[in-house]
């Protein structure tokens, strides 16, 4: 019974998304609890480089319209999404040492704002918007989905985006396919 406990625990450990450092390694700034203001000011919101799995730096394409659509992370909703168009841009701003804030414009009127929590780890700001559902009895039949984002600052000055995606379950601890997945992401610094 006791190894059944032990087995279960491990398991519940280890579906959590995490983060892969290797992706970003070479390409951040180390940020101290001295220096988050760094962070503060306006970047392009959609990104313009993303990192493979070795940290290379990759340029997206300016018509590569999905892409650049589904990956902002700045706005109050996960439905929130905006056709690329070059007139939109993100403000950050640091109302504390643990409180943050994101305001999305174009044509520098506001369209949308949120604030979330931080929390500094490894020079990076990891954001309080993590999701984890969890969907029947976990590893008996059921799973987790489960991802989180944390922002950081470039060697040249831009914004860092890591995110970390898991989708796993099991029947009886026999584990079916589920998905993981780790995004590196580089946003331009406007002002």
């Amino acid at each position: 019974m006791r190894l059944l406990i032990y087995l279960f625990v491990i398991l519940l450990m280890c579906s959590c998304a995490s983060f892969s450092d290797k992706m970003i390694r070479e390409n951040k700034t180390a940020l101290s609890e001295n220096d988050f203001s760094k962070l503060e000011g306006k970047y392009e919101l959609f990104p313009d480089l993303k990192y493979d799995e070795k940290g290379n730096p990759e340029i997206i394409d300016s018509q590569d319209y999905k892409t650049r659509n589904n990956l902002n992370y700045f706005v109050k909703s996960e439905k929130s999404t905006y056709d690329y168009d070059n007139s939109y841009f993100v403000e950050i701003k640091l109302l504390s040492q643990n409180r943050i804030k994101f305001i999305t414009q174009k044509n520098n009127i506001k369209i949308d704002s949120t604030e979330l929590g931080v929390e500094l780890k490894n020079g990076l700001l990891y954001l309080d918007n993590k999701y984890l559902k969890r969907n029947g009895i976990p590893y008996l039949a059921g799973g987790y989905n489960n991802h989180k984002t944390r922002i950081g600052l470039s060697k040249n000055n831009g914004l860092l985006v890591n995110y970390a995606y898991d989708n796993s379950g099991a029947i009886l601890f026999l584990f079916w396919a589920g998905s993981s997945y780790n995004l590196g992401y580089h946003y331009k610094r406007i002002e």
